[in-house]
């Protein structure tokens, strides 16, 4: 009885808990002082209505880069014209020979040379940097963004093409916060089913001592 006691309580608190976020609209002042940050997720409004909801490409699980998600897009802001590698693959140091694995961005101006190459039917892009490592990339798992595409919100799904999201083009970007009208009362409320299932607990008739 005790258990079905906790467990309904931990289902009500679970929904409590996503009823706590809200998102609300950046001011022009906040996005000017460099809001949102890389690590944060938040919603681009843009102005037809449409609604795209980002994470960031690098979270504090790196193997999530490109990762699926139906819901969700992975993002990268480009402000100035530049050429930016993104991805993951393998990181081979061409002076020993080490091969490890690579999740991160390249600069464009650190690329020297790069080719396509075609392994059992797969296609990958190999990259040689001017800190003499070659980078090897299959198609689908990284982006390659050149000066000419421009600035923005670039957005992408495993094996989707990118999509460009001009800085014009965006109505508001939303972040989501912690709704307190909501939080206060619930956490009033947590602390008071701590307290009921330890008073529970120990008031509760204890069963007979096994030998």
């Amino acid at each position: 009885m005790k258990k079905k006691i906790f467990i309904s309580l931990l289902i009500v608190s679970f929904f409590n808990y996503i009823g706590c976020y809200s998102y609300s609209a950046l001011t022009e002042e906040e996005i000017n002082e460099g809001r949102p940050h890389p690590d944060e997720s938040f919603i681009l409004v843009l102005n037809d209505g449409s609604e795209i909801s980002c994470r960031p490409a690098f979270s504090t699980n790196s193997n999530e880069l490109f990762r699926t998600n139906s819901n969700e897009y992975y993002y990268l802001r480009v402000d100035k014209p530049s050429r930016i590698l993104i991805g993951s693959g393998d990181k081979i140091d061409k002076n020993t020979g080490i091969k490890r694995s690579f999740v991160g961005v390249v600069q464009g101006d650190m690329i020297d040379s790069s080719r396509i190459l075609i392994i059992d039917n797969e296609e990958y892009s190999l990259y040689w940097t001017k800190d003499n490592t070659r980078l090897s990339l299959k198609k689908g798992e990284f982006i390659d963004i050149l000066p000419e595409q421009g600035t923005g919100y670039y957005i992408y799904k495993p094996y989707e093409l990118e999509r460009k999201i001009a800085f014009e083009d965006i109505k508001e970007i939303q972040e989501s916060s912690i709704n307190w009208y909501v939080m206060g009362p619930y956490t009033v409320l947590c602390i008071a089913v701590i307290i009921g299932i330890v008073v529970l607990a120990k008031n509760s008739p204890q069963g007979p001592i096994l030998p």
